[in-house]
């Protein structure tokens, strides 16, 4: 009877400790995500330079029909416009960067 209390205990043990490193685990996630909001709200506040991509349109490699768009971290100023640019073929992406707005 002594050694299933104590193999009782041990068990009641791991599982509180188990379940207070999932918990940590969990925060530690929530923690990072919030991070990068942060960070990714500051980044917003930056405009692209002249030759830094503003978005990248990534297409399937023989059809080029574009799967998913992805817009950088930073935006490009007032004056200008977000337009496709080059094509990159090692990431299978239209690159689009900041141009000056025909009138």
């Amino acid at each position: 009877m002594a050694q299933i209390v104590q193999v009782c205990n041990v068990a009641l043990v791991v599982l509180i400790l188990l379940s207070g490193s999932q918990v940590s685990e969990q925060a530690s996630t929530l923690l990072q995500d919030l991070s990068r909001f942060t960070r990714a709200i500051d980044a917003q506040e930056e405009k692209c330079t002249d030759n830094t991509a503003c978005g990248w349109a990534i297409y399937k490699p023989f059809t080029r029909a574009i799967e998913n768009y992805m817009r950088n971290t930073c935006t490009c100023p007032e004056h200008m416009k977000c337009i496709r640019t080059d094509d990159d073929l090692s990431i299978s992406a239209f690159v689009y960067r900041c141009r000056k707005m025909q009138s």
